[in-house]
């Protein structure tokens, strides 16, 4: 289709170019005084279709191209078994390595393309994405991927650029992306499991050495106990351990209708507050920041609210707070405005969340 409308379109300028041709005729003979004008004229225009023509010529190149990809991924032997072990969802094991070889070598070609400009991602977004995100967030492939992290560089380089190119079109995050977001922070040697109301203890811990070592006490207001256990009981709270000590975590809080959720500052209307979720909180412990365990949690519970079906995710930064808006800012959070809280003035931050594509369930 693509290849068509590529090639119908230079037809049209064909025409194009050949009755401006006859007009300048036409002008020479009747207006020989005006000829000089439209001479002029058609040296812009045709400096617009030279531009036009390049344009139109990268993009047939690349239409060819993809179908050639498309082709090449199809008949392929190697990457046809191991899609479909992944579509069957067949146990993938290292006697299959060669099979995910193969697979993975694919795209570290299409990752060379991409990064050198021979292609745009928004044009093979659609026909690879489920593709590769899915064998990506399949365990066995998962394994040889974190595993073997050295032989597969532009394999995490790639899931990157696509995961930023999902962000920035407003296209929802495919579920193999947090299975690999998940996978990779157990690679590092953490464990990550929802929380539950005997983690009390270690939560509160873990607020205390947190708040510690603020720079700025009023950057974060301390939680009570008791509002710490109903993130326990009644919310969703993920934590990271390592060697079994809780060393992040953050909570997913359904306010509802409640004072403490976040678009009640914008609205009363119910259904905009059901849709509407808030992240209340995140924390690292000092020795273990700059490890990616805030990004994976704020990205993991992204997942659970989608799948809760809400349409937006909320959170308040204080202003000075430069860390944490840098990294909701990176993950696709955008400020909406400021606002006075029971805890003082606060920045809010919104990201929308865009309804999951059923077809990847298959």
């Amino acid at each position: 289709m693509k290849l068509r409308a590529i090639r119908r379109d230079h037809l049209v300028l064909a025409i194009s170019v050949g009755v401006f041709a006859l007009m300048l005729i036409a002008v020479n003979v009747l207006w020989p005084a005006a000829f000089g004008v439209f001479i002029a004229i058609g040296g812009v225009t045709g400096a617009l279709v030279v531009v036009y023509e390049v344009r139109l010529t990268k993009g047939l190149a690349q239409a060819e191209f993809i179908r050639d990809l498309q082709t090449g991924f199809a008949s392929d032997a190697n990457i046809g078994e191991l899609w479909r072990k992944v579509l069957l969802e067949e146990e993938i094991t290292t006697g299959d390595r060669h099979l995910v070889s193969s697979y993975l070598t694919f795209f570290e070609t299409l990752h060379l393309l991409l990064d050198r400009g021979t292609l745009d991602l928004a044009l093979t977004d659609d026909l690879f994405r489920n593709r590769f995100f899915k064998a990506v967030g399949n365990p066995g492939v998962l394994r040889i991927l974190v595993q073997e992290a050295g032989s597969f560089a532009n394999i995490h380089d790639l899931i990157e650029m696509w995961h930023d190119h999902l962000l920035a079109s407003d296209i929802p995050v495919h579920p193999g992306y947090y299975s690999y977001v998940h996978a990779l922070t157990e690679a590092k040697g953490y464990t990550i499991r929802q929380l539950e109301e005997v983690d009390l203890t270690d939560l509160t811990d873990l607020q205390s050495a947190v708040l510690r070592t603020m720079t700025d006490g009023a950057w974060l207001r301390a939680n009570t106990e008791e509002m710490l256990r109903e993130c326990l009981t009644k919310q969703v709270t993920l934590g990271i351990r390592s060697n079994g000590e809780l060393v992040a975590a953050a909570v997913l809080y359904d306010g509802s209708q409640d004072d403490e959720n976040i678009k009640r500052y914008f609205t009363d209307d119910p259904d905009a507050l059901g849709a509407s979720i808030n992240l209340k909180l995140v924390f690292t412990h000092p020795s273990h920041r700059h490890r990616g365990l805030s990004r994976s949690l704020v990205e993991l519970l992204e997942q659970r609210a989608t799948e809760l079906g809400k349409s937006e995710i909320m959170c308040t930064i204080h202003a000075q707070n430069k860390p944490s808006a840098g990294l909701f800012r990176l993950l696709g959070y955008r400020r909406v405005d400021a606002v006075t809280t029971s805890y003082g003035k606060r920045d809010v931050y919104v990201r929308t969340l865009p309804v999951r594509d059923k077809r990847w369930a298959r």
